[in-house]
């Protein structure tokens, strides 16, 4: 068996060209679930119902208040991920570099669905 170090070794440089080629995004289809919440989060971003940069815009207010400290406490925390991965995934979406469609998009919207799922399995506390 050959190990990692050995095989680097002998597959040499990849020349600069093929390395942006690797490093692009790959155009492919998005499941129709993906799809249409990123169809939701970027019209609600347009509409300026949320704004990614001002994380409390995410929250239906009324369920918010109305939560203990503790699952406030850890709703805060979520919203700073959250803001983080929506500015991504907004970024990778108006990008002109990038596909609106693509694998890596789809993975970016799953990793955002994990992080409130965490949140809203026990309170529906965000608008989207």
């Amino acid at each position: 068996m050959t190990d990692f170090t050995t095989l680097m070794g002998t597959n040499g440089n990849l020349p600069e060209e093929k390395q942006k080629q690797a490093g692009k995004a790959i155009a492919g289809d998005m499941d129709d679930e993906h799809a249409d919440f990123l169809k939701t989060i970027i019209g609600m971003l347009d509409r300026k119902e949320i704004d990614a940069s001002d994380p409390q815009t995410f929250l239906k207010h009324d369920v918010y208040d109305a939560l203990s400290e503790e699952w406030r406490d850890k709703v805060d925390l979520a919203l700073m991920n959250l803001a983080e991965q929506l500015r991504l995934i907004e970024g990778f979406y108006r990008s002109t570099h990038t596909p609106n469609a693509s694998p890596q998009l789809q993975t970016m919207i799953e990793q955002l669905w994990q992080m409130k799922q965490r949140i809203e399995k026990e309170h529906d506390v965000f608008k989207f």
